[in-house]
């Protein structure tokens, strides 16, 4: 029972804290040179870790069985996803500072689209388009797993 009205007032106490007002989300941030390089790094290892995966997948043959064929096509979209995102970084390196700026006093820059560099900046950010049906692909197969189990 106590561990109950602790979970409670957590929730209640979380969504507090969310409701009491909106903060601002950045759609776009920047990364300065050195940190840039690190998460670039960071997204080809990334890439790396997922065709080895999807490799792995493969020659043990359970890619015959839905639950990893699932989980292999959401690796997949996830090597893609960090192409896209490195591709989205270095671009962001062409786009001139004063083509992204604040108007006013609203939070949320605001891009100039002014040639090619701007425009596939612009397409390059939206890279939810592949990270978010590779999540469902890992969810979908862990959640068939799972169901198998019978747990």
């Amino acid at each position: 029972m106590l561990q109950a009205a602790r979970c409670i007032t957590l929730t209640v106490l979380i969504l507090a804290i969310e409701l009491s007002g909106p903060f601002p989300a950045f759609a776009l941030q920047a990364h300065g040179y050195k940190g840039l390089y690190v998460h670039q790094g960071a997204h080809l290892f990334f890439l790396l870790a997922m065709l080895s995966f999807t490799y792995r997948i493969h020659s043990f043959d359970l890619i015959d069985r839905k639950e990893w064929r699932c989980i292999s096509h959401g690796a997949w979209l996830l090597a893609l996803w960090n192409l896209w995102a490195f591709t989205g970084h270095f671009v962001e390196l062409h786009v001139p500072q004063n083509h992204i700026q604040l108007v006013h006093d609203d939070p949320v820059p605001v891009l100039a689209i002014a040639s090619w560099k701007e425009m596939a900046f612009f397409f390059l950010k939206m890279d939810h388009l592949l990270s978010v049906p590779a999540i469902f692909c890992f969810y979908q197969g862990l959640k068939t797993i799972l169901n198998e189990s019978n747990i």
